[in-house]
């Protein structure tokens, strides 16, 4: 079987325009758009952190930032007004989904 050389091969017939634009293609086709919650989920999640916080439970989170999921776990806490995971500042409206475990 032949074995292709992908891109390689148009390589030289392509403009310097093209090859930046089918970077950014390829550096973005993972991007997603921000889930939207409706009001019984971002009650739900509410409830659960503060649960998470009060009994001091390890949680699994789905959290969103620069248009990726990342699934973080740890202990959630409250340091003045902000929402912390292990040490690591989240904002409240960016979690997508929270477990206890």
């Amino acid at each position: 079987m032949l074995k292709d050389r992908g891109n390689k091969k148009w390589t030289g017939l392509m403009l310097t325009e093209h090859r930046k634009a089918l970077r950014k293609i390829w550096e973005h086709r993972n991007d997603i758009d921000k889930p939207v919650l409706d009001e019984q989920q971002l009650e739900r999640l509410d409830i659960l952190i503060k649960e998470a916080i009060r009994d001091q439970f390890k949680v699994k989170m789905v959290y969103y930032d620069q248009r990726r999921l990342y699934e973080l776990e740890g202990k959630v806490s409250i340091k003045g007004s902000s929402l912390y995971l292990d040490n690591k500042s989240l904002d409240k409206d960016n979690i997508i989904d929270l477990v206890l475990i």
